[in-house]
């Protein structure tokens, strides 16, 4: 009996777990979070938009299912037009979402068959435009379904004879020009002016080449033959997938999936001399048009493809809304390509509401977005949430430049989500408008944000040095004052101030190197322990330089920081190197033994180890701008070290300077060879390392 009952209990539970796998709303939104280093990953955040109806045949109370979905579109009146173009059918739902009527599409000769259409757009005058693609050509008709006009591919020199026209989306701007959206054209869409007349084709993608595709494209036009005419492959630019106008009048697109499987560039904005005008801000204050800008994930997990939009729609307010099919998300973009969410999800095999098989195309209703699943016959309806109402507004307030305003909005944004980087943002804005420089400086940092915290810092810095300019003035003084002091009385009394012989020579190499080195040389000053401590002052300067600079000249991220790979930049490099020229050197008559050369050449790091404490030190005190100063101040001390490194090694080895060229070239081809076979043993050690330990899992388990 009790057996019974206990398998009873397991398939109650078993049922129970299905049902509510099967219909729970999906809570996998996502924001994106910038790290240390220019890294961004994905994280979960609270729902900014959720399910809030689910529109299918036995919803809408339809005898036949809404099969064959190709394209929704939301008018300006919240009606909404379902294009099931497989079986020429648009069904109309009001706004509502309650089922209003099947328009049937007739001309003079009777019904028009649009099978296999594929958009759907209808304009200020409840114009209906159907994009019908396999019959190449775009219906127009009234809300009464009778056919007022027909766009055929235009007789014009300007399209090219090989075009195949075969229209997918359409759209028109306030004026009333309007855009055709070709399937796989790689002109761009064909532009109509008000009164229907051929204009051309309007923001074509560009073929972005690099230098080397420039030289390659160069060479085989010089020497292309009929044989490599005939196997030639032209670069084309990528074609669009679909299109819309925003609320300012600009066109904004998606390409679909590219040749380097990322995001980058696939939402753009287009000017009309067909520029990409749209822009993302990034954390250290520089911008950078979308074309460069990843609008998709860097890894997935589960990976089943690489990931590509298919749809895309623009609301009142300037957001973009972009839907990609191969995972079926939706991610919502404000007009500086910040991520507010992404959402939704099923990776081609969606049951759970809000997650999707087949997206196919996505619309905006006001706030409201609806996302359209071919195989599953339905359309998803996403109501925002309080949370994302919230969150909306604080980010159109932020771009219109309403700082202050919105800092209210964004401390309540931090009491639901205390990871939100752009409320840290937002709140440092404010704080910084209200010259409150220790709060922004905070906030920034939270954010990430090194504009912000750059000009904090800098108004932090204007305000001290207003105030103690004068005790400023005299520390300064009276501090040069002692050090010249000390000089000159050690200098009168013929003291040296630092009196070990071998330290003093180590010191004095950055300002007398060729005396120097030949004391090292001839004289035996150099000193082995003096050598090694140094070697261990760069290890730990290069360490303190990645985790303890100032904030704005951070580099990497302290979680991210790896201390091994930092000694074998270090230490390791400059032991390979003492040893790989010791070797060399040896059979090129060189003088010096392997002693001499790992001090000479560690001697001769002692000004990049001076300048890499200086950074540490100075960057938690410069602004943003000082970047270009070290930069050029890192230049001009890697030269003088390669200097010190000459003359330290032509010295130990008596070498002329075109002596020591050839043997650098053949000591750097030495330490390739070295770092090959040293990466072969930790290949070959590795596979030992997992024989051995299948062997022993074998043993074990018998």
């Amino acid at each position: 009996m009790l057996k019974k009952i206990i398998i009873s209990v397991f398939l109650l539970v078993f049922v129970f777990c299905n049902t509510f796998t099967a219909f729970a709303a999906a809570t996998d939104s996502f924001v994106r979070v910038d790290s240390v280093g220019g890294q961004t990953s994905a994280v979960p955040a609270r729902e900014v938009y959720t399910v809030s109806n689910v529109i299918t045949a036995a919803s809408l109370g339809i005898e036949n299912s809404l099969q064959g979905i190709t394209d929704i579109y939301c008018s300006q009146d919240g009606e909404v037009y379902i294009l099931c173009g497989d079986e020429s059918r648009l069904v109309i739902l009001d706004s509502d979402y309650k089922f209003d009527r099947e328009l049937k599409v007739n001309d003079q000769n009777g019904e028009v068959n649009f099978s296999g259409a594929m958009g759907v757009f209808v304009d200020k005058n409840n114009d209906i435009y159907i994009a019908d693609s396999l019959n190449a050509r775009v219906l127009v008709c009234g809300q009464d379904g009778v056919v007022k006009g027909v766009w055929n591919l235009p007789d014009s020199p300007l399209i090219p004879e090989d075009f195949v026209y075969s229209p997918v989306s359409i759209t028109i701007d306030d004026e009333g020009y309007v855009y055709i959206l070709s399937l796989g054209s790689f002109y761009g869409a064909l532009l109509y002016n008000p009164d229907g007349d051929f204009m051309g084709f309007y923001g074509a993608n560009r073929v972005n080449a690099t230098a080397l595709d420039t030289i390659a494209a160069l060479w085989d036009r010089l020497t292309k033959n009929d044989a490599k005419k005939a196997v030639s492959v032209k670069s084309m630019p990528y074609s669009f997938v679909d299109l819309a106008i925003d609320n300012e009048g600009y066109m904004i697109t998606c390409t679909g999936q590219i040749k380097n499987k990322t995001g980058k560039g696939q939402i753009r904005k287009i000017s009309p001399s067909g520029q990409d005008i749209l822009y993302k801000r990034l954390t250290n204050g520089n911008s950078v048009s979308s074309s460069s800008v990843n609008f998709l994930e860097n890894k997935m997990n589960k990976r089943q493809g690489e990931q590509n939009f298919c749809s895309l729609a623009v609301d009142n307010e300037g957001f973009v809304y972009a839907l990609e099919d191969k995972y079926g998300l939706v991610y919502v973009y404000d007009k500086d390509c910040n991520l507010l969410s992404g959402f939704g999800g099923g990776m081609q095999n969606g049951i759970q509401q809000g997650t999707f098989h087949t997206p196919v195309s996505l619309a905006v209703n006001g706030t409201s977005v609806l996302v359209a699943d071919e195989y599953n016959c339905s359309v998803t309806v996403f109501g925002i949430t309080p949370y994302g109402e919230l969150l909306r507004k604080a980010h159109t307030m932020y771009i219109k430049g309403n700082y202050i305003e919105a800092e209210s909005l964004w401390k309540e944004i931090l009491t639901n989500d205390r990871g939100n980087q752009a409320a840290y943002r937002g709140l440092a804005m404010a704080s910084y408008s209200r010259g409150e420089y220790d709060t922004a400086l905070e906030y920034a940092k939270a954010g990430l944000d090194y504009t912000v915290y750059d000009l904090a810092w800098q108004g932090k810095i204007k305000l001290f040095v207003e105030d103690y300019f004068l005790l400023i003035v005299v520390v300064v003084v009276l501090l040069l004052a002692g050090i010249i002091a000390l000089i000159v009385k050690k200098k009168r009394k013929k003291e040296m101030i630092v009196t070990n012989a071998k330290v003093r020579t180590a010191l004095s190499v950055t300002f007398h190197p060729f005396r120097s080195f030949e004391e090292v040389k001839y004289k035996k000053q150099g000193s082995l322990v003096a050598a090694i401590v140094l070697l261990f002052l760069l290890y730990i300067g290069f360490v303190l330089k990645a985790t303890a600079s100032g904030f704005l000249f951070l580099q990497v991220a302290p979680q991210n920081f790896n201390m091994l790979y930092t000694l074998a930049q270090t230490v390791g490099l400059v032991l390979l190197w003492s040893i790989s020229n010791w070797l060399v050197c040896s059979m090129f008559d060189g003088k010096g033994k392997l002693k001499d050369v790992f001090i000479a050449t560690v001697y001769s790091l002692i000004p990049l180890i001076v300048y890499t404490y200086v950074y540490v030190i100075v960057s938690h005190f410069l602004p943003l701008a000082g970047v270009e100063f070290l930069n050029s101040l890192m230049t001009i001390v890697w030269v003088y070290t390669f200097f010190l490194l000459s003359v330290a090694l032509m010295t130990v080895h008596e070498y002329d300077f075109f002596k020591l060229l050839l043997t650098g070239a053949v000591v750097l081809f030495l330490m390739i060879i070295i770092l090959f076979i040293l990466f072969l043993f930790y290949m070959l050690l590795g596979q030992v390392i997992d024989f051995v330990y299948g062997i022993y899992d074998e043993i074990a388990f018998r």
